[in-house]
């Protein structure tokens, strides 16, 4: 008789404390399933953008081949969004930094004027900064300037070869005739001046510069690949 009273007051126990070990059970469980692991909590993924990615660039800052020295900065901003695998890596705003690498004023001869420039910072609109190698691979209007594969543009020449040799020979015949009509000393020399005049203005003087103002739109390609936190 004792043995069973014993038995049903722990039966009787047993059965008040379930319901609290249920609710604490069920409590724990809630909050391991509404917890977010914490590697996504805090992960932030990255983009890697590849070589030869163009970005179409507007500068902020001109460069002159008669005013630009070699180190001197130069300035530009990205004005379309960059994806890689359809996630902005750079959004319009970023900005890129770099410095001009060669430079060349227009000469005598006609010799035109060459300029080159390279970007080797990024910076997001975040603050994130990456180091870079972009170059400049086209301009939005080019004209007559001429665009080689390091990126150094060369002023277009103002005269061609035909137009050279048919000014020379016109200046040969501006001494000759004189001579052959039996023209006086003084005819003669006024030919030979004209001549010198247009071998000065055919030859002596310089060749066009390089100028791109700021807001000049062009393409710039990133010779490197680099990595940069995605933007949202």
């Amino acid at each position: 008789m004792k043995i069973r009273a014993w038995v049903a007051i722990v039966a009787m126990a047993a059965c008040w404390s379930l319901p609290g070990t249920l609710k604490a059970a069920g409590s724990l469980e809630g909050t391991r399933a509404s917890a977010p692991p914490a590697a996504l909590a805090g992960a932030s993924p990255f983009l890697t953008v590849p070589a030869e990615t163009e970005a179409s660039v507007v500068l902020l800052s001109g460069v002159h081949t008669k005013i630009s020295d070699v180190n001197d900065p130069v300035e530009g901003q990205i004005v379309q969004p960059v994806y890689v695998d359809g996630q902005l890596a750079l959004p319009p705003g970023t900005l890129l930094f770099g410095r001009i690498t060669n430079v060349r004023p227009a000469g005598r001869l006609h010799r035109p004027g060459q300029i080159g420039f390279r970007f080797d910072q990024v910076s997001l609109p975040d603050g994130e900064t990456e180091s870079i190698t972009g170059r400049l691979a086209a301009l939005e209007v080019p004209g007559k300037l001429r665009l080689d594969r390091e990126g150094s543009l060369t002023g277009g020449r103002q005269f061609s070869w035909h137009f050279l040799t048919g000014a020379l020979v016109g200046a040969s015949a501006l001494t000759i005739i004189p001579k052959v009509a039996g023209a006086t000393a003084g005819a003669s020399a006024a030919s030979i001046a004209a001549a010198g005049f247009l071998g000065y203005w055919v030859l002596f003087p310089r060749g066009p510069e390089v100028h791109l103002p700021p807001d000049t739109r062009c393409r710039v390609r990133f010779d490197y690949s680099f990595t940069v936190r995605g933007q949202s």
